[in-house]
């Protein structure tokens, strides 16, 4: 849904928070990002949406199993 926070894959920093400015429908080939510096990216889905963000009241969370999405960049963001 427009607004929510995903991870996307980076070459330097391995992943990088990006909010979704543009509602998604299924069989869309691409998703609106808006990078937290703020600029924007049309990121290509090829066979599955990025995964989302843990809430911020989460974040740095030190017992992972009260994480809400368990899943590489939120073990290593945490």
């Amino acid at each position: 849904p427009q607004g929510a926070r995903v991870w996307i894959p980076d070459c330097a920093e391995v992943w990088r928070v990006a909010e979704i400015t543009r509602g998604y429908k299924e069989g869309d080939a691409v998703l609106h990002l808006c990078l937290e510096d703020g600029s924007v990216l049309a990121y290509p889905i090829e066979f599955q949406l990025p995964p989302l963000c843990n809430p911020d009241c989460l974040s740095g969370a030190d017992d992972l199993v009260a994480l809400s999405y368990l899943h590489e960049p939120a073990v290593l963001h945490s």
